[in-house]
């Protein structure tokens, strides 16, 4: 794995991600020639890294998330986005990672937010549906299942969305199907900056994995999103990071045989290893079962889980619904509640009192102050 050149290799994949400014887009045509404009970046990109094997874009690059039309700029898998985003991939020969917000939901129901990835032949073979939607904000229908798919040379790709990633278990499920590149993208705002770049690394040290992370950049009609895309080793080390600013591109190598040998011969920091074979320098091959009650409950009694789930937050989708007493901020001091919050204020009263606390005496004669 390396940072610092603009080329690849047989045994080492060429990534970059993109800082992508949010649009703000209320037509289909709109939509159309904002993926026109991706489509140059990939243009740009492969001109700039001629290694480039793979490209991602953030959640909400193609369509945006516009507050009240988003219902309105809808597509599908076999859309005139995807097209432009099929002949741009086998155009420049590269596999490009897209976020479709939404993607229509063939029952009628809300869209999918919808990670897709292209190879340097036009082919989707990933196609991930968003499955925590970021609450209260997102009306995504939500997705029902994790996904992997082989990526350029023979790298195994998994995809996230967003706050998916902010959910331990979405991460180590993608890698339990093999992912060894752990894509996010993200429309990830202020004030969450360093939270979700902490993520990043943490994600992939626990999962011994390489992490890709495309954000947008910039600003739309309501939130203001910090960038920082970023590439992170399977050691939890940042390889490149883009800064705040829109259409920042930043380049790394992903090598197969290092990804791979730490796999395989980690021992101390092998999280995948260690996982299913607790104990194994007592007991040779450890323990398999699960030791967790939580997530054993979940496979078997899902309502259960759900209800131990709501004994320790709430039992309702939305606070304001939820039963219980609700906790109220604690009383002010006693100083606050005899001079600030008593009325009538007398302003002369506060100033004798500013002077007492100085350690000065004050003694009221007919309502006057006097030291």
């Amino acid at each position: 794995m390396s940072c610092g050149t603009i080329s690849s290799s047989a045994d080492s994949v060429g990534v970059a991600v993109v800082n992508y400014p949010p649009p703000i887009l209320e037509t289909r045509e709109q939509v159309l020639d904002n993926c026109h404009k991706i489509a140059g970046i990939i243009q740009g990109a492969k001109r700039a890294y001629p290694g480039l094997d793979l490209i991602i874009f953030p959640e909400y690059s193609t369509q945006g998330f516009h507050p009240t039309k988003w219902a309105d700029l809808t597509t599908s898998l076999n859309g005139r986005e995807v097209e432009v985003f099929k002949q741009a991939c086998v155009q420049h020969k590269v596999y490009g990672i897209f976020s479709l917000t939404g993607e229509e939901h063939p029952e009628g129901k809300n869209p999918y937010n919808t990670l897709i990835m292209i190879t340097d032949k036009g082919d989707i073979n990933l196609v991930y549906r968003k499955v925590f939607p970021w609450t209260p904000k997102e009306p995504w229908t939500a997705g029902h299942e994790t996904a992997v798919a082989v990526g350029p040379k023979g790298l195994i790709v998994g995809g996230v969305i967003c706050y998916d990633a902010c959910i331990p278990e979405i991460c180590r499920d993608t890698v339990m199907k093999g992912a060894e590149l752990l894509v996010r993208i993200q429309g990830y705002m202020y004030p969450c900056k360093e939270q979700q770049r902490i993520v990043a690394q943490v994600r992939a040290f626990e999962n011994n994995c390489y992490v890709a992370v495309a954000n947008m950049a910039g600003r739309d009609l309501v939130y203001s999103y910090f960038g920082h895309s970023n590439i992170v080793s399977y050691d939890g080390n940042v390889l490149a990071e883009c800064g705040t600013s829109p259409e920042e591109v930043t380049y790394a190598n992903l090598s197969l045989t290092g990804i791979r040998d730490a796999r395989r011969n980690w021992t101390a920091e092998n999280h995948l290893y260690n996982l299913m074979h607790r104990g194994f320098t007592s007991e040779p091959r450890g323990h398999a079962t699960c030791c967790l009650d939580f997530y054993k409950t979940w496979v078997n009694e899902p309502q259960k889980a759900a209800d131990i789930s709501e004994m320790i937050t709430r039992d309702a989708d939305a606070p304001e619904d939820a039963s219980g007493p609700v906790i109220q901020a604690p009383p002010p001091s006693k100083l606050a509640a005899t001079t600030l919050l008593s009325r009538p204020v007398d302003p002369k009263k506060l100033e004798a009192l500013a002077a007492r606390v100085k350690g000065d005496t004050i003694t009221y004669t007919n309502g006057t102050a006097k030291a």
